[in-house]
């Protein structure tokens, strides 16, 4: 078997009873820097296991490796430096190779930067996307910033610590001064930051600290304000409305989806009407 095992972000207490007892039982275990799963396995007491880097590097390499390991019977674990195998980390490859083989790998859940971020920040009947790493020139990060000018969803991005004030400025320039932004800094660790603040607010905040320019950054960006209508109308009520309102008339759209999902027909008129190009 093929496990897919969530490591901690930060603190290293931070994995499941689960995952240690496969760790303890497995044949090979798949990491991406093998240094730094040392301590990790060390750490809880997991020693003489065989590790093998698997990377961004040499994935499909040692992808085509596994399928011969697991004809042998190994149990093989795969974790990568810090929180969830798949997600801005190796994994993906490996999992779509043994799909074609019609082997099917064992997901053990565990930390991930984004969802821990997200249960903080306070997020009401508010969907959320995992965009993951934003190109790394300023034009690139602009032009996909531009893309959540008015989502009524938030984003969750990935930085680095040596990019994430050029970051913070084109959201500011972007997406707005008072767009509002939750920032997850160093996540479980000793010198954990989060902060909710406006785009410029929290810009000064982390320029006018160097120590708040260091360590790994999870940042969620909130949707634009609302509208009054916006504001009282549910996720799912808009979410319907504007899936309809792609095929139907106004009018037919907003009867619809007051059918399917409720909500007033006037703030609905109102809300498709705001949206329609002037």
């Amino acid at each position: 078997m093929l496990y897919i095992c969530a490591t901690p972000i930060g603190n290293l207490a931070d994995i499941t009873h689960r995952a240690l007892e496969v760790l303890a039982k497995a044949d090979i275990i798949l990491c991406e820097d093998t240094r730094n799963s040392q301590k990790l396995l060390n750490h809880h007491g997991i020693n003489n296991k065989k590790l093998v880097a698997l990377h961004e590097h040499n994935e499909n390499e040692i992808s085509t490796k596994v399928l011969s390991w697991l004809q042998e019977k190994l149990t093989i674990v795969q974790i990568s430096d810090a929180g969830t195998p798949g997600i801005s980390d190796p994994g993906a490859r490996l999992c779509n190779l043994l799909y074609q083989h019609g082997i099917i790998p064992i997901p053990l859940p565990g930390a991930c930067a984004y969802t821990t971020l997200l249960s903080v920040a306070g997020l009401i009947e508010c969907p959320s996307l995992f965009y993951g790493f934003l190109p790394a020139k300023s034009v690139q990060r602009q032009k996909q910033l531009s893309q959540w000018q008015t989502v009524n969803y938030a984003v969750c991005i990935y930085e680095s610590p040596h990019r994430i004030c050029d970051c913070l400025e084109n959201i500011v320039t972007t997406l707005g001064a008072e767009r509002h932004i939750v920032m997850g800094r160093e996540l479980t660790k000793q010198f954990e930051t989060i902060r909710k603040l406006p785009a410029d607010e929290l810009l000064e905040f982390v320029k006018s600290d160097n120590n708040q320019q260091k360590g790994e950054f999870a940042l969620l960006i909130l949707p634009a304000a609302t509208s009054p209508e916006e504001s009282a109308l549910s996720a799912n009520q808009i979410a319907t409305l504007e899936l309809l309102a792609l095929e139907l008339p106004t009018k037919k759209a907003v009867n619809l989806a007051h059918k399917l999902s409720g909500g007033d027909r006037d703030l609905m008129y109102n809300y498709l009407l705001a949206r329609k190009p002037q």
